[in-house]
């Protein structure tokens, strides 16, 4: 769904082109001096650095506007080329009516490119067959470190469009980010702003207004384990736009939702076809919740994700009916679809409109910004079921359940671990409204390893695991077994346990219920592993924690970023080991047993017989962490990592 253009940066490999040496028109100006300003003080290991971005919206009296943008970055290190890489996307109704690039080579030169040397592809990926979308880029002489690289385009704004956003801060440091608006006469005007304090612009003339941030730092996420999205840490400014005084805070985020109802229920109109099948699904007087999961299973199976954008179709989606007979759409079409089947049995739902990068939506930032729509299906008055989790009450007292019918991997009832925690738009006209969505609790998401192995005399473990995954998070799994055959699967399982054993062979191995959403996912196989445990001297050093880890590589890079975790979980091992015949167990690991707040840990082994039995817990129950947290984490980590390494000694009778 095009609700966010998510190009940020555009990098790929440009072949290079050749340019001609600037003589007419002129170098600008505002490139040169740019180019001469001092720079401020930035990470020694920068790889490039922004020294100018500049954007102006010029809005006409009729509503249309138009963006002109200006970039200037200076490569300081090879891998800087990728942030230097001119480009401008445009579509039919977003009309590109200039592009322009400049360069400085390390050695002061000046280039202009001609129009002949630019090159147009087309945006590609996201499981979009068509959109209309493309891209004029450039490779221009002179990118190289110590070089400037600078270009400009003027492009119509989509007719459809009263909002702005400017994204000041960049993967790299940025000396200086202007935006203006230039309204017409008796326009109004509101900004909202993510990541940094309000600041108040300079009218240069009536209607024209002026922010200018500078020296602003990056945002680096390379080697920080357990970060959030970079769209969720960088600043920016949303600026909202109108012939007529603007609402602000909730009464904005109404409008905005008021907007998408208006412009999508038409789509939603049901028809006698559509009607008849969701008929054949489930009844209108079945149970509510199988109602909902006869057609949301039928949207998962039978309708594939495909999109075809073309202007509004980035935002509108196309008719239920089209949606229906060609069996594919995009997560709004199949939204959409959703709720017209559903309508049909008896169940009112409506749209919701998210973004898959947690924190990006923002409660105080109201915008149409975002990259998905799903789906908020209401709960009868009363109507109790704990297979529906994924549950949030809205300000009039409705209960809806948030489901993603694009994601063929994750039941109703639940929500897929990207999703939860986010923020979302609850379209519901008037009432429309910024929700909150769902973060379900840890048991709601489980891995659990069962295993039972015989160690023989001379360190050699063979035995048989079962492992079995249920909640949102098998969706990962769920998928790649459903795409991949007994080859890729191997290799799969066979990296897996490089972390475990040092020498091992994997026998059979099966996967059950990879489609049966409402059933756990198990895995099951079996494994020999040579020289597993240890000899020393007439005892046996035994690790009674043989597969599998739950902790998350960490660092020790100073942290300033908060700590993201993909999703609230409980993990649990159950193994037993027979011991060889002749030995018995002289020491065992000592019992452990964290409580961090966020996270507890225990484990245990005991001796039953001949048996060495192992238990062990592991549960998540916060999914962010503030960075002055991180210390904390890494210290409950080492000492599981410490406890999961620890042996338990045998002796020789």
């Amino acid at each position: 769904m095009k609700l966010r253009n998510a190009l940020i940066w555009f990098a790929a490999l440009l072949v290079g082109g050749s340019a001609a040496k600037a003589s007419t028109p002129p170098f600008p100006d505002w490139v040169v001096q740019a180019a001469a300003a001092p720079v401020a003080e930035h990470p020694s290991d920068a790889r490039a650095i922004v020294l100018l971005e500049d954007k102006l919206i010029t809005v006409q009296p009729d509503g249309r506007s138009v963006e002109r943008y200006r970039m200037v970055v200076k490569i300081l290190r090879p891998r800087g080329r990728e942030y230097a890489v001119p480009y401008a996307w445009f579509s039919n109704d977003a009309k590109l009516l200039s592009f322009h690039v400049w360069s400085m080579g390390p050695d002061g030169h000046q280039y202009t490119m001609k129009d002949a040397e630019y090159r147009q592809e087309g945006a590609e990926g996201g499981g979009l067959l068509y959109e209309d979308e493309r891209f004029k880029i450039a490779s221009p002489p002179g990118a190289d470190p110590g070089g400037v690289v600078a270009y400009e385009y003027e492009r119509q704004v989509r007719p459809y469009m009263t909002e702005e956003t400017w994204g000041f801060q960049n993967p790299i440091p940025t000396v200086r980010s202007v935006f203006e608006l230039d309204l017409p006469q008796g326009w109004s005007h509101l900004a909202v702003w993510f990541k940094h304090d309000s600041v108040q612009p300079t009218e240069l003339a009536p209607g024209h207004f002026r922010w200018e941030l500078t020296n602003l730092p990056e945002i680096d996420l390379e080697d920080v384990p357990l970060a959030p999205s970079e769209l969720a840490l960088a600043g920016r400014m949303v600026v909202h736009y109108s012939p007529q005084p603007l609402p602000q805070g909730d009464a904005l985020w109404a409008k905005i939702g008021n907007w998408y109802q208006n412009l999508a229920a038409p789509s939603s109109e049901g028809t006698s076809e559509i009607a008849t099948k969701s008929r054949t699904l489930a009844s209108t007087d079945a149970d509510f919740t199988q109602r909902i999961q006869k057609v949301a299973t039928f949207l998962q199976e039978e309708i594939r994700y495909v999109g075809i954008e073309i202007g509004i179709g980035g935002f509108k989606p196309h008719p239920a009916t089209e949606v229906f007979h060609n069996r594919y759409g995009d997560c709004k079409d199949k939204a959409t679809l959703l709720i017209a089947m559903l309508d049909a049995v008896g169940v009112r739902s409506t749209w919701v409109l998210v973004d898959t990068h947690r924190g990006f939506i923002d409660p105080h930032v109201p915008s149409v910004d975002g990259n998905h729509a799903i789906a908020a299906i209401e709960i009868p008055k009363g109507y109790d079921n704990p297979l529906l989790k994924a549950v949030v009450t809205a300000k009039t007292g409705k209960k809806y359940l948030i489901f993603d019918p694009t994601n063929p991997y994750v039941s109703i009832g639940l929500l897929p671990s990207y999703l939860q925690g986010g923020f979302g738009i609850l379209v519901a006209g008037n009432d429309s409204e910024v929700i909150e969505l769902p973060v379900l609790q840890p048991g709601s998401d489980s891995t659990t390893r069962a295993a039972k192995f015989e160690l023989a005399a001379d360190g050699t473990l063979k035995g048989t695991v079962t492992v079995t995954n249920s909640g949102a998070s098998a969706s990962r799994l769920r998928e790649f077994y459903a795409a991949n055959g007994d080859k890729e699967r191997l290799a799969r399982l066979e990296e897996t346990l490089r972390h475990d054993f040092s020498s091992f062979s994997v026998g059979s191995q099966s996967v059950q219920h990879v489609r049966d959403l409402d059933q756990q996912l198990s895995l099951q196989y079996d494994v020999t592993a040579t020289s597993y445990a240890k000899n020393a001297g007439t005892l046996l050093l035994v690790r009674p924690r043989i597969v599998g880890s739950d902790v998350e590589p960490l660092n020790d890079n100073p942290r300033k970023y908060p700590i993201e975790f993909k999703a609230l979980g409980e993990w649990k091992d159950s193994f037993d080991v027979r011991l060889p015949a002749g030995y018995s167990v002289d020491e065992v690991p000592d019992p452990v047993n964290l409580d961090v707040g966020f996270a507890t840990y225990r484990s245990d082994v005991k001796v039953e017989g001949d048996t060495l039995r192992y238990s062990r817990e592991y549960v998540l129950k916060k999914l962010d962490l503030a960075p002055a947290e991180y210390a904390e984490l890494k210290k409950f980590e080492a000492t599981i990592n410490t406890d999961e390494n620890r042996s338990a000694v045998l002796k020789k009778q």
